[in-house]
This record gives structure tokens, sequence and C-alpha cells, in this order.
């Protein structure tokens, strides 16, 4: 076997086996803890079933926590049930890594078939990572093994020739190829898609048409197709059809639907039908980054988009006999375009946004075709075109009005990481927002991202003018500062709170404010101060403080006395309580507490 540290992509192929998946594991795990003695599978089955679920579920890091805390020792027959559990949940999160080193580490003594699939999961978790040198690291490991049987040994070899291809290692995996077929048996639609995909990669394209055909999953029908177009036997408008065909049926399975939309694009450009080459390509950038990745076989980029647009541009300039320079033709042919052909009109936008006459007409162009294609398709894809191309080399050099719109895609779409680098390129509000408003958004997106020093800064400077702010804007600013408590930073949502206390009229208002910063006190341990704000919100501005928002507040009060040491103090509260309480569960609660500072009381004196 050669070891070779290139790296390289590739598609997502199917071994000889069906692949392991996360859910996979899961059965095989319950599978395994379905086999050990009945006393051992009863104080193991629940909890493990109830972990399992998380995963499913995707509450992986939970599920984490409780294999961390209660996955027996290897000598226990059910470990490697809960073992089988732990790798479910890191591939569910995408961590190769964690599996990887998992599997580098395995206890002494636990039976050899576990130590196969172990080894196995470490070998596909590299493959998923792109890692073929470390993909071979874990299959020369389980190919020299002597208790292997031919259907694992058949596995672990196309593995091999698999990482061959990760590392763009051709002629390995064709020499790999060769010896396979010498020693076993070729009968699945997986083998074909492995090597019609090497010969696709060789540009053997007749012989990858041989290889391919009559093969039956989608991922082998695309790489018929697109053999099929290089070597010419397909015909174009054919090989668009039967893309389109594959289209329909994927749309829930993102690499594959993404795949069939650059087929698509290919065929189209070789069929001169420019009007669904630019749809396809538009279609094949709309894609999650992690459906996203370019492939040597199916590559489509925001740069290929560009070069597509101003190619039909100039066809359309030319039939149309438009002069480069007269900005004002090219306009009035694009917006006659933009109902009946929008990718032609999208075109002319192209061209016009680099070639146009002046900085004003190519931000115009820009913002059209933008809006269009905004009109047309998902946002990924406009943020693909101006943020994924050599054309645009920062986010600065986006126009404004695109990067605004982005920004609330990115957050509709939950990118927020996405969001907060737009919103530190955008100092400027939009058109008709308010410069406090759009500071207020920008602060709240770059909270939400983590960013917490430039986001406090903005919501900082907001209140330096010292100037009385309308409710509105209060209301808005406080649920900032909520958030911010939510995420734990109440040090500074206190003192924010502090600085705006004074700037506010409203006695309501003042009223709540103490309550949010006897909250943020409460959360820091600092029970006395909290306390003392609990209270003073009771009864600020004259309010009784037997209202719904005073009884809330005093106990509130009483529960931080009691954690100061208080007590007496937290029982008078309490008491207190009791009178002017007529609610039976709220009543019910407050003498739960009573008791609980006797108790409190009780083993305090014991000491």
């Amino acid at each position: 076997m050669h070891v070779g540290s290139q790296s390289g992509r590739m598609p997502d192929l199917q071994s000889g086996s069906r692949r392991r998946t996360a859910a996979g594991m899961l059965l095989a795990a319950l599978a395994l803890l379905a086999s050990l003695t009945p006393p051992a599978r009863a104080a193991s089955q629940a909890a493990l079933g109830q972990v399992a679920a998380l995963v499913q579920s995707g509450a992986t890091g939970l599920a984490l926590h409780l294999v961390n805390r209660d996955q027996p020792s290897p000598s226990h027959g059910a470990w490697m049930a809960w073992e089988k559990v732990r790798y479910a949940a890191y591939a569910e999160r995408h961590d190769w890594d964690a599996i990887r080193q998992r599997a580098c580490a395995l206890p002494a003594g636990i039976p050899d078939d576990f130590v196969q699939w172990a080894l196995t999961r470490a070998a596909q978790a590299q493959l998923s990572a792109h890692d073929g040198a470390g993909a071979r690291f874990f299959l020369r490991r389980l190919l020299w093994r002597e208790r292997a049987t031919p259907q694992k040994l058949a596995r672990w070899r196309r593995m091999v020739i698999r990482s061959y291809l990760v590392d763009d290692r051709l002629a390995d995996a064709e020499t790999a190829v060769a010896a396979y077929e010498q020693d076993f048996r070729i009968d699945s639609d997986s083998w074909s898609v492995l090597h019609g995909t090497i010969l696709l990669r060789l540009d053997r394209y007749r012989s990858a048409v041989a290889a391919l055909a009559g093969v039956r999953t989608y991922e082998g029908r695309l790489l018929l197709l697109l053999a099929g177009l290089r070597s010419g036997a397909y015909e174009p408008q054919k090989v668009l059809m039967r893309a389109l065909e594959i289209v329909r049926v994927t749309a829930k399975r993102p690499a594959l639907h993404r795949q069939a939309w650059i087929l698509a694009d290919y065929a189209a450009a070789d069929a001169k039908n420019h009007a669904q080459e630019l749809s396809a390509l538009e279609h094949a950038l709309g894609f999650p980054r992690a459906t996203d990745a370019s492939d040597p076989l199916f590559r489509a980029d925001a740069d290929d988009l560009w070069n597509s647009y101003l190619q039909v541009a100039r066809s359309i300039g030319n039939r149309s006999r438009l002069l480069v320079g007269d900005d004002r033709a090219w306009v009035a042919k694009a917006s006659a375009l933009e109902k009946r052909y929008p990718p032609y009109a999208r075109a002319l936008y192209a061209f016009l946004s680099i070639h146009g006459g002046s900085a004003k007409l190519r931000t115009q162009a820009a913002k059209r075709l933008a809006g269009s294609l905004f009109a047309d398709h998902d946002g990924r894809a406009v943020r693909a075109l101006f943020t994924a191309s050599s054309r645009f080399g920062s986010l600065a050099s986006v126009p404004d009005a695109i990067r605004y719109r982005m920004v609330d895609d990115a957050i509709a779409d939950g990118d927020i990481g996405f969001a907060a680098r737009l919103m530190r390129s955008l100092r400027h509000p939009p058109p008709g927002e308010k410069a406090a408003d759009w500071t207020l958004r920008r602060a709240r997106v770059l909270i939400y991202a983590g960013d917490f020093q430039h986001g406090l800064a903005l919501l900082g400077g907001l209140l330096d003018a010292k100037k009385p702010p309308d409710d509105r804007f209060v209301r808005r600013y406080l649920q900032v500062i909520f958030e911010l408590q939510t995420a734990g930073a109440n040090r500074s949502a206190g003192l924010l709170l502090k600085t705006m206390f004074p700037l506010v009229s409203d006695p309501v208002i003042r009223r709540q404010i103490l309550f949010w910063m006897a909250d943020s006190e409460k959360a820091r341990g600092r029970y006395r101060r909290a306390a003392e704000l609990y209270l003073r919100s009771a009864s600020y501005g004259g309010a009784t403080p037997d209202d719904m928002w005073g009884q809330t507040a005093r106990y509130n009060a009483a529960y931080a006395l009691a954690k100061a040491g208080l007590t007496a103090d937290a029982r008078s509260v309490y008491r207190h309580l009791l009178d002017s309480t007529r609610n039976p569960a709220r009543r019910a609660a407050i003498e739960r507490r009573l008791q609980q500072l006797w108790l409190l009381d009780a083993k305090a004196s014991a000491k």
C-alpha cells in the first residue's frame, strides 16, 4: 500500500456494504446490547436507549455528557454498546478527529470484532475529513488482521481505493482497482460508481460509460450522464433533460441535488442553451456550505457564474447590436428582459456592473442583479456571487445596498456569523433607518455572534449622548440587554442598566429596570445588592408592592436574602407575602420556602 500526504476532495461514494451513518451506529449499539445477559441488559438498556434518542434528536452535547458519566468500564459487557453510541454522537457532529482519537486509544482485551468495527469507523471518518493518508493508517491495521471475512476485506480494499481518490493519486487508485478485480467478484452498483469515478478522473470517458452502464443509483446515473456527455456518446440536450429529472427527485438529498444542477449547467453550456446554463449555475450556488464543497467532477463556483454572465451578455449584445459604452441601450435591453427572461437580464446587469461607464451605473446594475437573483433564488446564491468571487476582494467592495439586504437574509437563514461580518463592515444605516436603531441592530447581531466586546461598545455609545431616549427605543434596548443576561454577561448588562436608569423618565420602565438590575446582581452571586434592588422595584414610584409585579419582586428578594444568609429578613418578607397572596399555588410555593428556611436555621444551629 502506498502512502501519500496530498489532500483532495471527491464525491461522497458508497462503499461495498452500506456506509454506516450515525443512525446505523445507534442500531448497532442497541443490537450489541441485546446480546448481553438479561441482568446486564436490564441495567443498561433503558439508560442507553435514552442517550441514543438524544443523539437522534440532535442533542449530541448532552448525549456525550451522559456517555462520559455513565459508560461502564471496558471490562463490562455493555461498554461496547455505549461506545457505539459515542461514535454515533461524534459522527452526527461531524467530529471526525474525535473518532480518530478514540480508535487510536482502544483498551486492551476487547473482542476483535469490535476492534474491527472501531477501526473501520475511524477509516471512514478520515475519508469524510478528506484525509486519505489518515484513512490508510487505519486500513493497514485492518488488512493485516488474520481474522476477517472476505466481505470485510473487500470493503476495506474499496476504502483504500477511495483514499487514493481523496489524495488525487489516480495511478495508485487504478492499480488498486486492477488488483481488486482479480481478487473479488464485481457485482454491485457501489463498485461501478467507484470504478467509474476513477475512469472519469483519468479522462477515460468511454471506458467510464461502459463501467457505469446499468447502474441504478442516482449517484451512478449522474456519473454515467457526465461520462456520456464528455465522451460525446450522449447528446447534450438529452443529458440536460435527464439531469433536470434527477434535480426534481433529489430535493431532499442536497449533495446529489447540487451535482444534478451542475451537470445541467455542463449540458446546457454544450447545448448552447444559455438561459438554462445560467439558471442551473444559480441553483448550484444556492446550497449551504456543507454541500457546496467543490469536487473534481462537479465543479461550480461564483467565478463560473460571473464568467457565464459576461459571455451570455456579450452574445446578447452582439445579437442586439449594442455598443459597449452605450449604457442607456444596455439598461433598456436588460429592463425589457427582466420579466420574460430573468437570467438574461441578470447577465446584462452583471456586464454593466463591471463595464458600466460610471461608478453610479455600476452600483445600480449590481443592485438590480442582486435584486433579481434574490427574487428568483435562495439568498445564498447572492451571498456566493458577491462574497465568494475573486471579483470582490473584500466585503467593503460590495455595494452597501446589497450588503444591507444580505444582512437580513443571513439572519433569516440563521447564519449569524456571516451577518456579523457584514455588520462590522456597515457603519452607516441604510436609507430610511435611524442611526440609533441601526447601531442597536448591529450590536444585537454582534452579541448573537459572540462578539461581546464590539457589541458592548456599540451599546455603551448609544447612551453616551445622555439624551432621554423614547420608550420604543428603550424597549428595544432592554431586549438586547436581556440577551446579554441570557449569554451570561451579567456584569456588563448591569452596568448598562445602571447607566440607562437616570435617562428614563417613565416610572413603570424604571421599576422594570430595577428588577433586571437585581437579576444581574443575583446571577453574579451578589445577593444582598440583588435583594435591595428587588425591594426597590417592588414599590418604586409609589406602586403598591402587593400587585403582581411587586409580589414577584418581593419573592425574588426573599430568595436573595436567604442566599445572603439573612434568613430572618427572608422569613419576614415571605410572611408579608403570605398576608397579601390569595393564589393557592403561590401560597404553597411561599410556604415551602419558609419550611426550607427553618431547615437552614436548624442546620446552622447543629453546627
